[in-house]
């Protein structure tokens, strides 16, 4: 019997502040220095929409409705594959609130992640190998005429 790749959903929120765009991305406590996209794993009976949904409001306490998921990015990978939706921090209601300069609260930090931070998308830090591609085409796009 073939066993089923491993698959990870999660949200990519940008803000675009004084012509500046930033990302929200993620560092998890047993990565040294490698960020990401808050995802995780897909459990049973769950859409790819509901497991972003839930393991993005796990890692931050953020709730976020799947009308605003903007656009999908998939990277495929040997072991996991990552899906990733992008959504506007405009759409989120009062997403101020869980931030202190660019970096999410410790109050709203799941014990998964170290750090979770908005990074200007012409400035990131070293982003894991899993979602390389993934990063890479949401600048692309957010950058895009």
């Amino acid at each position: 019997m073939i066993q089923e790749k491993e698959k990870a959903y999660g949200i990519c929120v940008y803000k675009i502040e004084n012509n500046i765009t930033k990302i929200l991305l993620c560092k998890s406590v047993s990565s040294l220095q490698k960020w990401g996209c808050l995802k995780g794993g897909m459990e049973n009976g769950e859409t790819k929409e509901e497991t972003a949904l839930r393991e993005f409001y796990e890692e931050s306490s953020i709730l976020v409705d799947k009308k605003y998921f903007e656009k999908y990015f998939e990277q495929i990978n040997n072991e996991k594959d990552i899906g990733i939706y992008l959504v506007n921090y405009k759409n989120i209601v009062n997403l101020e609130q869980y931030f202190n300069n660019n970096i999410l609260k410790d109050e709203y930090l799941s014990s998964e992640n170290s750090k979770v931070q908005f990074f200007d998308i012409l400035f990131l830090p070293p982003i894991k190998q899993k979602q390389y591609k993934i990063v890479e085409d949401i600048v692309q796009y957010l950058t895009k005429d």
